[in-house]
């Protein structure tokens, strides 16, 4: 007869049981936001922002004004650290983060298609994370 015996599971800590179902139930029913045609960016931050603080109105306009140079890696700064407000509204909160993700698609693409630029700095983006 053999002396082994399978380990016995280690007990379910209150910690990792809240982490799992934290894990499993998700933060909500809402999905999270996807990016809009680009075109859209500047109407949409104006809808969302008109009536903003003047400091959340100013980075909203800042970011279309980047938009508007084509320079997507100021747009994105300036979108990432809209989105990181508390203060903003549900609606603003999704408009920044639906532009951001819009800015960052079209860096993407101009990386995929040799923009060094581009490359350099969502790889420097990632490194930071």
């Amino acid at each position: 007869m053999s002396s082994f015996r399978p380990p016995t599971p280690a007990p379910i800590t209150l910690a990792s049981a809240l982490a799992l179902a934290l894990a499993l139930a998700g933060c909500g029913d809402k999905a999270p936001p996807e990016a809009m045609p680009a075109a859209e960016v500047p109407k949409v931050l104006d809808n969302a922002f008109g009536k903003a603080s003047a400091e959340d109105k100013a980075l909203a306009m800042a970011a279309q004004q980047a938009i508007q140079k084509d320079e997507q890696t100021v747009a994105l700064e300036m979108l990432e650290a809209l989105s990181r407000k508390a203060e903003l509204t549900p609606e603003q909160r999704e408009a920044a983060a639906r532009s951001a993700l819009s800015v960052r698609s079209k860096l993407l693409d101009a990386a995929s298609k040799g923009d060094k630029a581009a490359k350099d700095y969502l790889e420097e983006q990632r490194a930071r994370k």
